[in-house]
């Protein structure tokens, strides 16, 4: 399991003072790009050394609760599932140990062109190791 922590700032939030919908979508983009940092690669480099690029495919996700300024939350990160150019994980955010936001994602991968691309075997073997 991966964990990505966090605080919410105002620019988070809607004029309500509630986090705007949308900004859980960012929070678990962050939290995918700091699985990569951690497992010793950058977005850049998987570029430039391997030409290969992330995308989301699919995703299913459910509100559960609202969080609001200041509020410190937590991105649980599970790899589902892990094949030669596609992984599925499962991201939830949490406040105080309580889920709040649920959702599954379908991540592929593709070379710069956009033609689908086998996952680089380091990073694959990584992905492996650590969750799957």
């Amino acid at each position: 399991m991966f964990q990505y922590n966090f605080k919410i700032y105002y620019e988070d939030t809607d004029s309500g003072g509630v986090v705007y919908y949308a900004n859980y979508l960012k929070f678990i983009e962050r939290a995918r790009t700091e699985i990569i940092n951690e497992l010793g690669f950058t977005l850049n480099s998987l570029l430039k050394d391997h030409d290969r690029l992330f995308l989301v495919k699919k995703i299913e996700c459910d509100y559960i609760e609202s969080c609001k300024l200041e509020d410190q939350l937590t991105v649980k990160s599970n790899i589902l599932s892990l094949k030669n150019a596609s992984f599925e994980l499962e991201q939830n955010i949490y406040k105080q140990n309580n889920i709040i936001f649920k959702s599954k994602i379908l991540m592929v991968c593709v070379n710069s062109q956009g033609a689908p691309s086998k996952i680089p075997d380091d990073l694959q073997r990584l992905m492996k190791n650590k969750d799957g």
